[in-house]
Order: C-alpha cells, then structure tokens, then sequence
C-alpha cells in the first residue's frame, strides 16, 4: 500500500529505541529519512520521554521545523510556544513517598524535567506502581527511564492536541516506537509501527512490526508506508 493509498499527512516518532540504538547512538539513516519526510510536505512530530531541551537541541541540529512533544506529553512545543500540558504536583509528592520505601534515583537530566518524575532505570517498575498504587500517578518505562507522570497525560493526549491544531486527524497519522509509553500513540493514530527491538506488549498493538531494529526500522518503516523508495 502506497502513502497515497494511505494518505499519510504526519508522521509522529518516538526517539530513544527508535531512532537511536540503546546505547543512544542516533541512526544516520533516520536523520537522512527524516529530512526527506519533511522535504515531501509531511509534517513531523518527535514524541519523547526526554527533556524539551535535548529533543529541542535534536531537533534543531536535524533541520526539522515541527512540533516536539516532551516528557511523555508533559510539554508540547511548536514554533517556538511551550505548553505545559501536566502538573508535577502529583508526581512530585508521590517521588518523596516513594523515596522513604526504596532507594531511588532521579535522572541527570531531570534538572530540566517541569512536569513529571523520571527515575533510572535500576529497580523494578512493579514495584514502584505497587507502592504507588493509592496515588493519582501512572508508573511507565521506557527502557531507559521509569517515568512517574499525573494520570491521564500521555504521549498520545499530547499529539492529539497538536494534529487538531494542525487540522490533521489522526487516521491520517502514522506513529512509530519502541516503548510502553508509545502504546497508546501506536493503538490510536490511523497507524502504529513498532520497531523490532520493542517488547512483545508493545508490537501486539501495532499496526504493523518491522523486521529491523530502532533507526534502521524506523526508515524500514517509512518504506512501508511507501514514503521512502
């Protein structure tokens, strides 16, 4: 099926597992992929666990123009206005909870986290939603972070809101991740592609599972699309 067929009119991806292998490295491949997309008249939003400032400071060394959904849909940026879209009241008072029950680590770069929690990834995220299971939080892991976030504020919320500001509806949407935080960008948009090093709950949802892992399926992906040649 062609991108025609599909009409695909953005593309939303997800970074860390994605676009770069688990030890960050980011893919050459998707970057050339990227700029092509964007070339073609289809908009991009990068959908990220990290802080506005990294997927900012990315984004922009990348060439891209569009929207950056950050912090788990947290933050939400597009042509240079920040929309704070969650609270860290929740995540915040759960975090020194949760500190008096087990031995935690923040991130380095939470430093710049505004609207959630994001641990290392050292201990089990059972557990912590298990202790954390009376509090107005929702526990995720991306593979690189345990994020604590306020309910109901997700990477999807987030990028609903900047397709209907784009007047883009979701069927014509295609999303790609790797991730748990990703699931429900990949059930909702018109279509969801996992890339093939994400965990088998992760695929069972998507559209459709590349053969290929992180930069190198994200760019398989597009050639699914038929975005790419």
């Amino acid at each position: 099926m062609t991108s025609a067929s599909r009409d695909i009119r953005c593309i939303v991806t997800d970074i860390d597992g994605t676009l770069t292998s688990y030890d960050r490295r980011i893919s050459t491949a998707a970057i050339t992929a990227l700029r092509t997309v964007q070339d073609s008249g289809i908009d991009i939003i990068m959908a990220t666990g990290n802080v506005l400032p990294i997927a900012y400071g990315l984004f922009k060394m990348v060439g891209l123009t569009g929207t950056i959904v950050a912090e788990n849909g947290g933050v939400l940026y597009h042509d240079q206005i920040v929309e704070y879209l969650n609270s860290p009241e929740m995540p915040s008072m759960a975090f020194e909870l949760l500190k008096e029950r087990m031995e935690v680590r923040r991130l380095f770069t939470d430093r710049w986290r505004e609207t959630e929690i994001a641990l290392e990834p050292s201990v089990d995220p059972q557990e912590i939603r298990r202790l954390l299971s009376h509090h107005e939080v929702n526990i995720e892991s991306s593979g690189f972070a345990i994020h604590i976030q306020s309910r109901n504020y997700t990477k999807f919320r987030a990028v609903s809101r900047a397709c209907a500001s784009m007047n883009i509806s979701l069927e014509h949407v295609a999303a790609f991740g790797d991730g748990e935080n990703d699931i429900e960008m990949l059930k909702n948009c018109g279509t969801g592609i996992a890339v093939a090093n994400a965990p088998e709950h992760v695929k069972k949802v998507a559209s459709h599972v590349t053969t290929a892992s992180h930069g190198d399926g994200f760019v398989e992906g597009l050639r699914w699309l038929g975005i790419l040649l």
